[in-house]
Protein backbone atom coordinates (compact mmCIF):
# COMPACT_ATOMS: atom_id res chain seq x y z
CA UNK A 1 0.00 0.00 0.00
CA UNK A 2 2.78 2.29 0.31
CA UNK A 3 3.72 4.91 2.84
CA UNK A 4 0.83 6.88 2.03
CA UNK A 5 -1.55 4.30 2.20
CA UNK A 6 -4.49 4.12 -0.27
CA UNK A 7 -8.10 5.53 -0.19
CA UNK A 8 -11.10 2.96 -0.45
CA UNK A 9 -11.81 4.65 -4.22
CA UNK A 10 -7.40 3.45 -4.95
CA UNK A 11 -8.51 0.45 -4.02
CA UNK A 12 -11.51 -0.53 -5.70
CA UNK A 13 -9.84 0.51 -8.72
CA UNK A 14 -7.07 -1.97 -8.14
CA UNK A 15 -9.82 -5.02 -7.08
CA UNK A 16 -11.74 -4.17 -10.20
CA UNK A 17 -8.90 -4.79 -12.64
CA UNK A 18 -8.55 -8.29 -11.25
CA UNK A 19 -12.52 -9.44 -12.59
CA UNK A 20 -11.48 -12.96 -12.10
CA UNK A 21 -11.66 -12.12 -8.24
CA UNK A 22 -14.07 -9.26 -8.56
CA UNK A 23 -16.17 -9.93 -11.70
CA UNK A 24 -16.01 -6.34 -12.14
CA UNK A 25 -17.79 -5.25 -8.85
CA UNK A 26 -16.43 -2.88 -6.17
CA UNK A 27 -15.82 -3.79 -2.50
CA UNK A 28 -18.95 -2.37 -0.24
CA UNK A 29 -17.62 -0.55 2.72
CA UNK A 30 -19.53 -3.03 4.80
CA UNK A 31 -17.46 -5.66 3.09
CA UNK A 32 -13.93 -4.09 2.97
CA UNK A 33 -14.42 -3.64 7.19
CA UNK A 34 -15.57 -7.55 7.83
CA UNK A 35 -12.32 -8.43 5.34
CA UNK A 36 -10.56 -6.29 7.23
CA UNK A 37 -11.15 -8.40 10.61
CA UNK A 38 -10.81 -11.27 8.76
CA UNK A 39 -7.17 -10.59 7.37
CA UNK A 40 -5.99 -9.62 11.00
CA UNK A 41 -7.75 -13.05 12.08
CA UNK A 42 -6.24 -15.14 9.62
CA UNK A 43 -2.97 -13.94 8.83
CA UNK A 44 -2.29 -11.09 11.67
CA UNK A 45 -1.70 -7.94 9.44
CA UNK A 46 -3.18 -4.83 10.77
CA UNK A 47 -5.01 -2.57 8.31
CA UNK A 48 -4.60 1.20 9.88
CA UNK A 49 -6.29 4.25 8.45
CA UNK A 50 -4.51 8.07 8.36
CA UNK A 51 -7.70 9.87 8.87
CA UNK A 52 -5.55 13.08 8.23
CA UNK A 53 -5.92 14.11 4.17
CA UNK A 54 -8.83 11.98 3.46
CA UNK A 55 -9.25 7.96 4.61
CA UNK A 56 -6.42 6.21 3.20
CA UNK A 57 -5.19 2.62 4.65
CA UNK A 58 -1.80 1.10 5.05
CA UNK A 59 -0.49 -1.89 7.12
CA UNK A 60 0.48 -0.56 10.60
CA UNK A 61 2.98 -3.75 11.14
CA UNK A 62 4.75 -4.79 7.70
CA UNK A 63 7.77 -6.84 9.62
CA UNK A 64 5.03 -9.55 10.43
CA UNK A 65 5.49 -10.12 6.04
CA UNK A 66 8.93 -9.13 6.24
CA UNK A 67 9.21 -11.79 9.28
CA UNK A 68 6.40 -13.93 10.08
CA UNK A 69 7.20 -16.81 7.76
CA UNK A 70 4.26 -18.19 8.84
CA UNK A 71 1.75 -15.33 7.78
CA UNK A 72 3.84 -15.32 4.25
CA UNK A 73 3.23 -18.84 4.36
CA UNK A 74 -0.42 -18.81 4.77
CA UNK A 75 -0.88 -15.85 2.28
CA UNK A 76 0.88 -17.35 -0.57
CA UNK A 77 -1.28 -20.73 0.20
CA UNK A 78 -4.08 -18.70 0.13
CA UNK A 79 -3.18 -16.97 -3.14
CA UNK A 80 -2.25 -20.23 -4.68
CA UNK A 81 -5.56 -21.89 -3.49
CA UNK A 82 -7.56 -18.40 -4.57
CA UNK A 83 -6.17 -19.13 -8.15
CA UNK A 84 -6.54 -22.26 -8.30
CA UNK A 85 -10.04 -22.34 -7.01
CA UNK A 86 -11.48 -20.29 -10.03
CA UNK A 87 -9.90 -23.15 -12.39
CA UNK A 88 -11.25 -26.42 -11.28
CA UNK A 89 -12.40 -27.56 -14.21
CA UNK A 90 -8.71 -28.13 -14.94
CA UNK A 91 -8.22 -30.31 -11.88
CA UNK A 92 -6.86 -32.89 -14.18
CA UNK A 93 -3.70 -30.93 -15.96
CA UNK A 94 -2.61 -29.45 -12.38
CA UNK A 95 -1.11 -31.70 -10.34
CA UNK A 96 -0.16 -30.89 -6.76
CA UNK A 97 1.69 -33.10 -3.62
CA UNK A 98 -0.03 -34.44 -1.77
CA UNK A 99 0.22 -34.27 2.51
CA UNK A 100 -1.61 -36.71 4.08
CA UNK A 101 -0.12 -35.65 7.77
CA UNK A 102 -2.43 -32.46 7.77
CA UNK A 103 -5.34 -34.15 7.52
CA UNK A 104 -6.32 -35.93 10.83
CA UNK A 105 -5.19 -34.20 13.66
CA UNK A 106 -3.40 -31.04 12.77
CA UNK A 107 -6.54 -29.24 13.89
CA UNK A 108 -6.77 -30.81 17.18
CA UNK A 109 -2.98 -30.12 18.14
CA UNK A 110 -3.31 -26.66 17.01
CA UNK A 111 -6.03 -26.05 19.57
CA UNK A 112 -4.13 -27.27 21.97
CA UNK A 113 -1.60 -25.31 21.83
CA UNK A 114 -3.82 -21.89 21.67
CA UNK A 115 -5.56 -23.35 24.82
CA UNK A 116 -2.10 -25.02 26.36
CA UNK A 117 -3.48 -27.67 26.89
CA UNK A 118 -1.81 -31.50 27.57
CA UNK A 119 -2.51 -34.14 24.84
CA UNK A 120 -2.59 -37.76 25.37
CA UNK A 121 -0.83 -39.10 22.39
CA UNK A 122 -1.49 -42.70 20.62
CA UNK A 123 2.17 -43.05 18.47
CA UNK A 124 3.29 -46.01 16.52
CA UNK A 125 7.03 -45.26 15.41
CA UNK A 126 8.30 -46.67 12.26
CA UNK A 127 10.57 -48.67 14.24
CA UNK A 128 8.27 -50.74 16.57
CA UNK A 129 4.87 -52.62 15.74
CA UNK A 130 3.43 -51.58 18.93
CA UNK A 131 1.32 -48.47 19.68
CA UNK A 132 2.08 -45.94 22.69
CA UNK A 133 -0.09 -43.88 24.97
CA UNK A 134 1.62 -41.14 26.77
CA UNK A 135 1.15 -37.08 27.42
CA UNK A 136 2.63 -34.43 25.91
CA UNK A 137 2.43 -30.97 25.86
CA UNK A 138 2.77 -29.40 22.40
CA UNK A 139 5.27 -26.71 21.75
CA UNK A 140 5.05 -26.14 18.13
CA UNK A 141 4.81 -27.59 14.55
CA UNK A 142 7.07 -27.76 11.63
CA UNK A 143 5.93 -28.92 8.13
CA UNK A 144 9.24 -30.60 6.46
CA UNK A 145 9.30 -32.18 3.22
CA UNK A 146 5.74 -33.04 2.96
CA UNK A 147 4.96 -34.20 6.36
CA UNK A 148 3.93 -32.33 9.85
CA UNK A 149 6.17 -32.27 12.67
CA UNK A 150 5.12 -32.18 16.14
CA UNK A 151 7.85 -30.98 19.23
CA UNK A 152 6.21 -31.25 22.28
CA UNK A 153 7.34 -32.16 25.92
CA UNK A 154 7.55 -35.95 26.74
CA UNK A 155 5.73 -35.56 30.26
CA UNK A 156 6.81 -38.80 31.19
CA UNK A 157 10.47 -38.23 30.24
CA UNK A 158 10.44 -34.48 31.06
CA UNK A 159 11.98 -33.94 27.37
CA UNK A 160 11.52 -32.14 23.92
CA UNK A 161 11.02 -34.98 21.16
CA UNK A 162 9.93 -34.59 18.21
CA UNK A 163 6.70 -36.72 16.76
CA UNK A 164 5.91 -37.24 12.77
CA UNK A 165 1.62 -36.52 12.49
CA UNK A 166 1.32 -39.27 10.21
CA UNK A 167 2.64 -41.89 12.61
CA UNK A 168 0.18 -40.39 15.78
CA UNK A 169 -2.81 -42.71 15.59
CA UNK A 170 -5.06 -40.60 17.97
CA UNK A 171 -5.21 -37.75 19.99
CA UNK A 172 -7.08 -36.95 23.54
CA UNK A 173 -7.85 -33.96 25.33
CA UNK A 174 -7.04 -33.32 28.70
CA UNK A 175 -8.05 -30.55 31.32
CA UNK A 176 -4.64 -30.25 32.13
CA UNK A 177 -3.06 -27.17 31.31
CA UNK A 178 0.33 -26.50 30.62
CA UNK A 179 3.05 -23.49 30.04
CA UNK A 180 5.88 -22.59 27.65
CA UNK A 181 8.61 -21.59 28.94
CA UNK A 182 9.05 -17.94 28.18
CA UNK A 183 12.51 -18.08 26.41
CA UNK A 184 11.43 -20.74 23.59
CA UNK A 185 11.83 -19.80 20.36
CA UNK A 186 10.65 -22.10 18.06
CA UNK A 187 12.82 -20.77 14.91
CA UNK A 188 16.03 -20.41 17.42
CA UNK A 189 15.37 -24.23 18.50
CA UNK A 190 15.43 -25.61 14.69
CA UNK A 191 17.98 -22.38 13.57
CA UNK A 192 21.21 -25.17 13.45
CA UNK A 193 19.53 -27.89 12.20
CA UNK A 194 18.78 -28.63 8.63
CA UNK A 195 15.28 -30.39 9.00
CA UNK A 196 13.98 -32.42 11.62
CA UNK A 197 16.85 -35.00 12.96
CA UNK A 198 17.42 -33.11 16.24
CA UNK A 199 20.94 -34.42 17.18
CA UNK A 200 22.98 -32.28 19.77
CA UNK A 201 25.51 -34.56 19.92
CA UNK A 202 26.15 -33.55 16.02
CA UNK A 203 28.30 -30.10 16.18
CA UNK A 204 27.20 -26.89 14.46
CA UNK A 205 29.96 -26.06 11.59
CA UNK A 206 30.73 -24.40 8.34
CA UNK A 207 30.13 -25.95 5.79
CA UNK A 208 31.16 -25.37 1.98
CA UNK A 209 29.49 -26.80 -1.02
CA UNK A 210 29.87 -26.68 -4.41
CA UNK A 211 27.40 -27.00 -6.90
CA UNK A 212 28.30 -27.63 -10.48
CA UNK A 213 26.16 -26.58 -13.84
CA UNK A 214 22.49 -25.40 -13.55
CA UNK A 215 22.27 -26.80 -10.27
CA UNK A 216 23.83 -23.57 -8.70
CA UNK A 217 20.47 -22.14 -9.92
CA UNK A 218 18.27 -24.46 -7.71
CA UNK A 219 20.38 -24.06 -4.69
CA UNK A 220 20.19 -20.26 -4.97
CA UNK A 221 15.95 -20.20 -6.13
CA UNK A 222 15.78 -22.41 -2.95
CA UNK A 223 18.05 -22.42 -0.52
CA UNK A 224 19.26 -25.51 1.94
CA UNK A 225 19.25 -23.75 5.09
CA UNK A 226 18.42 -19.88 6.38
CA UNK A 227 21.97 -19.44 7.00
CA UNK A 228 23.36 -20.29 3.53
CA UNK A 229 25.05 -17.40 1.29
CA UNK A 230 26.83 -17.99 -2.42
CA UNK A 231 30.71 -17.20 -1.72
CA UNK A 232 31.89 -17.47 -5.14
CA UNK A 233 30.11 -17.61 -8.55
CA UNK A 234 31.80 -18.73 -11.77
CA UNK A 235 30.18 -20.03 -15.39
CA UNK A 236 30.82 -23.45 -14.49
CA UNK A 237 30.05 -23.75 -10.23
CA UNK A 238 29.24 -22.18 -7.82
CA UNK A 239 30.03 -22.62 -4.31
CA UNK A 240 27.61 -21.81 -0.80
CA UNK A 241 29.01 -21.59 2.43
CA UNK A 242 26.11 -22.74 5.86
CA UNK A 243 26.58 -23.08 9.13
CA UNK A 244 24.06 -25.94 10.49
CA UNK A 245 25.03 -29.74 11.91
CA UNK A 246 25.53 -31.91 9.56
CA UNK A 247 22.88 -34.74 10.78
CA UNK A 248 21.71 -37.78 8.53
CA UNK A 249 18.91 -36.20 7.07
CA UNK A 250 21.27 -33.26 5.72
CA UNK A 251 23.85 -35.79 4.65
CA UNK A 252 20.71 -37.82 2.97
CA UNK A 253 19.57 -34.57 0.97
CA UNK A 254 23.45 -34.37 0.18
CA UNK A 255 22.89 -38.12 -1.74
CA UNK A 256 19.82 -37.13 -3.95
CA UNK A 257 21.76 -34.38 -5.40
CA UNK A 258 24.48 -37.18 -6.47
CA UNK A 259 27.37 -35.56 -8.08
CA UNK A 260 26.08 -32.30 -9.00
CA UNK A 261 26.78 -30.78 -5.37
CA UNK A 262 30.26 -31.07 -3.73
CA UNK A 263 31.21 -31.09 -0.15
CA UNK A 264 34.17 -29.28 0.35
CA UNK A 265 34.65 -28.35 4.06
CA UNK A 266 34.27 -29.36 6.08
CA UNK A 267 36.62 -32.76 5.75
CA UNK A 268 34.84 -34.72 7.93
CA UNK A 269 31.78 -34.45 6.17
CA UNK A 270 33.38 -35.24 3.12
CA UNK A 271 34.87 -38.53 4.46
CA UNK A 272 31.18 -39.25 5.60
CA UNK A 273 29.74 -38.94 2.09
CA UNK A 274 33.10 -40.55 0.77
CA UNK A 275 32.08 -43.79 3.37
CA UNK A 276 28.51 -43.26 1.92
CA UNK A 277 29.11 -43.23 -1.47
CA UNK A 278 31.34 -46.18 -1.24
CA UNK A 279 28.51 -48.49 0.04
CA UNK A 280 27.11 -47.16 -2.81
CA UNK A 281 29.05 -48.21 -5.15
CA UNK A 282 29.78 -52.01 -2.86
CA UNK A 283 25.41 -52.24 -3.80
CA UNK A 284 25.84 -51.67 -7.02
CA UNK A 285 29.06 -52.49 -8.36
CA UNK A 286 28.19 -55.93 -9.97
CA UNK A 287 25.39 -54.36 -12.04
CA UNK A 288 28.17 -52.72 -14.28
CA UNK A 289 28.86 -55.71 -16.32
CA UNK A 290 25.36 -55.95 -17.15
CA UNK A 291 25.21 -53.09 -19.50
Amino acid sequence: MGERGLSLKELNEKWVRHEELSRGEPIPRQTFDRWKGSILDLFGVIIGCHTKGGYRYYIENPEILADGEMSRWLLDTYATANALSRYISLHNRILVEDIPSSRDFLTDIVNAMKENKILNLTYKNFVSRNEHYFPVCPYCLKMFQKRWYMLALSVKENRLRLYALDRVVNVQFTEKCFTVPEDFDAKAYFSTYFGIVLDDKVKEQRIVLRAYKQHQGYLRTLPLHPSQREIYTSNSYADFELMLRPTYDFVMELLRMGALVEVLEPSSLRHQMHLWVKDLWNMYKDECCII
